[in-house]
């Protein structure tokens, strides 16, 4: 009981109310991935509880283990990955397969939160950072050449972030972008083909409308058809007549805003809100460096997934894969994503001066 009364409310309830809607939308368009999505869920919520009751403080110590796990399944799913779409981006383990990228996510954030509150803020020099990158740029090269675009701007905002939020002097940040700015031809030049048209698509999906603009155009149609109130469980005709593609993953928002309308929409939005506002929270309100800097990380985790997930969705960002945090189907995606939010539930369980 004494546990119980250290929890944060919002951290234990928000989840469990995002992942039933994605339970509910998968078992109305998808009902034979309902079970294996429960499965998942329940290892999950297992990992959830561990890392909860583990001091938090333990991962800063540890944190080198998880990067060289990470490193070891990106550099192996290169070598043998599953091929998927063109893309290796699975490890196949006979009984399941598994997404490292997916995790990637969970060691970005541990090894970048860990190595900068061992130092103090005047610390943050040139050098440090310049040996933070250095660790940070295999992970995110390994996740590139999957091909995994979209996962790789994710654990870039998550290590930019972080510093961000660490108080790294912002003149870093602008000479970043500088760079950025002078290497985007040859950027752009080694992209993949689909890569670049989803981008020129994005500007004017009317472009390839059997094509590459395909996706989004359904998905608007699905969203706009939902109106105030939704067409009702299992009455979704662009899920149900197969029109919108990847309705169980990528465009699972579209397939439950046909549904569940306007009003779905916001309760979801509240829901993520919720969660997201609670995290936040406890990231300003813990004293620990570590664990500020961990919920920090995790705050913008779910932030940009949620954003760049919905975004390509409506319509107003490219396509780039990026699953909806708790509410996609896969294992992956939904087991990291709670084993992170139980890393923030343990700062809160766990904070000192309590």
């Amino acid at each position: 009981m004494n546990l119980l009364r250290r929890i944060d409310a919002g951290v234990a309830l928000a989840p469990l109310l995002i992942f039933s809607i994605g339970a509910v939308t998968l078992l109305s368009t998808s009902s034979d991935r309902v079970t294996n999505q429960l499965l998942f869920f329940s290892f999950g919520l297992a990992l959830y509880i561990l890392a909860a009751l583990i001091d938090y403080e333990f991962y800063k110590h540890y944190w080198f283990v998880a990067y060289g796990v990470v490193v070891a399944l990106l550099a192996l799913t290169y070598l043998a990955g599953h091929v998927v779409g063109g893309a290796a981006r699975w490890l196949n383990l006979s009984l399941f397969t598994i997404q490292p990228s997916e995790f990637a996510k969970v060691a970005v954030v541990i090894f970048t939160a860990s190595l900068i509150s061992t130092l103090k803020r005047r610390s943050l020099n040139p050098t440090f950072l310049v040996r933070l990158t250095a660790l940070f740029l295999p992970v995110l090269f390994l996740v590139v050449v999957q091909p995994d675009l979209g996962t790789a701007i994710i654990l870039l905002l998550i290590f930019v972030g972080i510093l961000f939020y660490a108080g790294v002097n912002k003149i870093y940040f602008v000479l970043a972008f500088v760079v950025l700015g002078l290497f985007s031809s040859p950027i752009w030049a080694n992209l993949h083909d689909y890569q670049k048209e989803r981008i020129i698509v994005f500007l004017n999906p009317t472009l390839d409308v059997a094509g590459s603009g395909y996706n989004v155009i359904q998905s608007t149609i699905a969203i706009g058809s939902g109106g105030l109130l939704g067409r009702g469980f299992g009455h979704g005709t662009q899920t149900h007549l197969q029109f919108l593609p990847v309705y169980w993953t990528d465009f699972i928002f579209a397939a439950f805003a046909e549904e569940w309308g306007l009003v779905g929409v916001v309760c979801i939005l509240v829901f993520y809100a919720a969660l997201l506002v609670s995290v936040l929270r406890i990231s300003f309100k813990v004293e620990s460096s570590f664990g500020s800097l961990l919920c920090a990380g995790v705050f913008i985790l779910f932030f940009s997934q949620f954003g760049i997930n919905v975004g390509m969705n409506l319509g107003i960002l490219p396509v780039t894969g990026i699953p909806l945090p708790l509410v996609s189907y896969g294992g992956s995606s939904l087991v990291t994503s709670l084993f992170l939010l139980g890393l923030v539930q343990s700062v809160w369980i766990h904070r000192r001066g309590r």
